[in-house]
């Protein structure tokens, strides 16, 4: 009986393991594949709104894919990390082989729903993989370079969302989306040497950067940021869109602010929790979405 309690105790937590395996809190970097729907005007046409939900589907299996790869391969330097060596294959909660086996079920779900898609959303999602693979094996290690792959990765999101749509791609939104990732690595890396006790032995790049560098790059990153969203609202938006504006320069001063008094830059999910960052991300959304589908500018009024 003893046993059989056991058992059903340790499957539960394998169970439980790679679910947290998959990061169902980082939900937000799937969500980009909404920005193609949106800003191509498409966000109330059924067909358009399940073939991103698909390829949201597949992002999160390959994603998933990804995680359990790159926890695999860095579970000693996780185990040294002060958060990371909870994470389930780095404290033995979750057995390598069925991390494995998981990781290719995964895989094949997110190839096959890939391809359904068509073939240029799967070219996309193998491009993704293949980043992943090289920043897994050596880019990870190199300075810069690490953060710059990482904020390819989302432009890949972005990019999937409207190749499964079949829309033409903004040149905004591939600038727009990749300046605003590397504003978020930026700010993880900058969280990483503060709080870790040996940065180094974390994460060999640590050992590199400074954190007046990063603080320097984050600037830099936001102010090139604020300043390609101020040319889109200006030269593709027209002058209700330029409206949304201040919203989007209060979201960007507002993550360096949390990143640097509140030490919030480790993950964008604490973000959500920032009742002023989140008020301006609706509103801010809202205004956006009124501008774009045609809303009577007396309501777009209220809302701003």
């Amino acid at each position: 009986m003893a046993r059989a309690y056991a058992n059903q105790n340790r499957f539960v937590g394998t169970v439980s393991g790679l679910v947290k395996e998959m990061r169902p809190w980082q939900w937000y970097k799937q969500s980009i594949l909404l920005l193609g729907l949106v800003f191509s005007e498409n966000l109330f046409d059924p067909a358009a709104v399940t073939n991103v939900a698909l390829g949201i589907v597949a992002f999160c299996a390959i994603a998933g894919t990804t995680y359990i790869g790159n926890d695999i391969l860095d579970i000693e330097e996780d185990r040294n990390h002060p958060r990371k060596k909870h994470r389930p294959i780095a404290s033995g909660q979750v057995p390598i082989p069925v991390a494995v086996s998981f990781a290719f079920l995964l895989f094949v779900g997110g190839v096959t729903v890939s391809w359904y898609l068509g073939p240029l959303f799967l070219l996309v999602v193998c491009t993704y993989l293949a980043q992943n693979a090289l920043y897994s094996s050596f880019l990870k290690d190199l300075v810069i370079v690490d953060v710059m792959v990482i904020a390819i990765g989302f432009v890949l999101r972005a990019i999937a969302g409207v190749v499964a749509i079949d829309v033409y791609l903004s040149p905004w939104l591939v600038v727009c989306t990749f300046l605003g990732a590397l504003m978020l690595a930026l700010g993880k890396r900058r969280h990483e040497m503060v709080v870790s006790d040996d940065p180094a032995a974390a994460r060999a790049t640590l050992a590199e950067y400074t954190e007046e560098t990063l603080d320097q790059l984050l600037v830099v990153v936001l102010a090139a940021l604020v300043v390609s969203y101020s040319l889109y609202t200006f030269y593709r938006g027209g002058m209700w869109m330029m409206a949304t504006l201040p919203f989007a320069v209060f979201a960007a001063f507002r993550y360096h602010f949390l990143a640097h008094t509140q030490d919030l830059g480790g993950d964008p999910k604490f973000l959500f929790g920032d009742r002023p960052f989140l008020v301006n991300l609706v509103v801010w959304g809202l205004l956006v979405i009124a501008v774009l589908y045609d809303v009577p500018p007396q309501l777009i009024g209220t809302i701003t």
